[in-house]
């Protein structure tokens, strides 16, 4: 197994009460995790299995262990925000975890949950690439990662620290929630007042918890430094996302001086213009695919080129690229513009609907 780092997640003080911790992690940008530091502990999302260590050793320099955390609150079941959090019980079983009121019942088994996202990978290659030898080795490579993944979740995790090598555990497959929570639900820190926006699209289970007494809205990967990824087949859905970011939009309407803190990159410096930016780069997306389907049958692989070149080929971002442009034409589709042909193999062409 691959041993987490021991160097700790940078930490940049937000606010009196409110610091970010940036942790590394093996899949695309590094996780920021947010600590509330009140009367009550509060750490917004855990990071990836892996981070742990790291923000471990972070949480040490600001003179707190894991036990001193009173809560982990969820944005969304992803593994670079949740899976930490799915170690924590070895280490502090005091420390409560709170997410969307359906979030457990939905996610019985966590490893279960990967296989899912396994086969969605598998899928939406199938569905891209016509040349089944290109398709299979793609799917090969993805299933290797997702093994890897498995095998690091199923073994056993240390913390990194060397004052803790015996502390040695294995994480939790099951999503143990001790609060399930709704859309309009609040709660207190102590001097920070806090309300739940619950905001699918990116994720079904995704919620924006909203600090109302300052001003901080913790806004996971709906808004992020980028347009996040869109698993429509799996567990997004691209009519949800727009709801939830116009959600976001009134929010910031209703609150002119709230920030807006990203589970990836920095602040968001504008929100308005960042979430119209979003809005508009899908517009552009969107048109673009009608474009290139008046000129005839496509295959996701080839709309994908067109849309973002084909350099992504070999990038980390080449699935979620793939899963953001059929978002866009499963949409196209519900809405009667846009039609496909499926072949027996499950590989798809898109085509304009007169």
């Amino acid at each position: 197994m691959r041993k987490p780092t021991a160097k700790p997640g940078e930490i940049h003080q937000v606010s009196d009460l409110i610091y970010r911790i940036t942790l590394n992690q093996p899949f695309y940008a590094p996780n920021q995790v947010y600590l509330i530091r009140d009367e009550q502990t509060l750490l917004i999302d855990s990071g990836y299995v892996e981070s742990i260590g790291a923000l471990a050793l972070a949480l040490k320099r600001l003179g707190l262990t894991m036990k001193n955390v009173d809560t982990i609150l969820y944005t969304h079941p992803h593994i670079d925000h949740i899976t930490a959090g799915l170690l924590w019980t070895a280490y502090a079983p005091r420390t409560e975890r709170w997410g969307q009121h359906q979030l457990a019942r939905d996610i019985p088994d966590y490893p279960d949950f990967i296989d899912v996202w396994q086969a969605d990978t598998a899928r939406v290659l199938t569905v891209a690439f016509k040349d089944k030898q290109a398709r299979n080795a793609r799917i090969r490579r993805s299933n290797d990662r997702w093994a890897r993944f498995v095998k690091r979740f199923d073994e056993y995790a240390e913390l990194g620290d060397a004052t803790q090598k015996k502390a040695v555990r294995k994480a939790d497959r099951e999503i143990k929630l001790n609060r399930l929570l709704k859309e309009g639900d609040t709660f207190s820190t102590g001097r920070l007042h806090f309300k739940i926006m619950e905001t699918p699209g990116h994720n079904t289970w995704h919620i924006t918890p909203i600090e109302t007494s300052v001003g901080f809205a913790f806004t996971g990967d709906l808004l992020i430094g980028n347009i996040p990824a869109i698993y429509d087949k799996l567990d997004g859905n691209l009519e949800l996302f727009e709801r939830s970011m116009q959600k976001l939009l009134d929010l910031r309407k209703a609150y002119p001086t709230m920030r807006f803190m990203p589970a990836h990159g920095e602040e968001i410096e504008n929100p308005e213009r960042a979430i119209k930016v979003v809005l508009k780069t899908l517009g552009i997306l969107e048109n673009g695919l009608l474009k290139k389907l008046v000129e005839g049958r496509k295959d996701l692989l080839e709309l994908m080129e067109s849309a973002f070149g084909t350099k992504i080929e070999g990038g980390n971002h080449f699935v979620t690229a793939l899963e953001l442009l059929e978002a866009l034409l499963r949409k196209l589709m519900r809405a009667g513009r846009v039609g496909s042909q499926v072949y027996a193999d499950g590989y798809e062409e898109f085509y304009m609907k007169h």
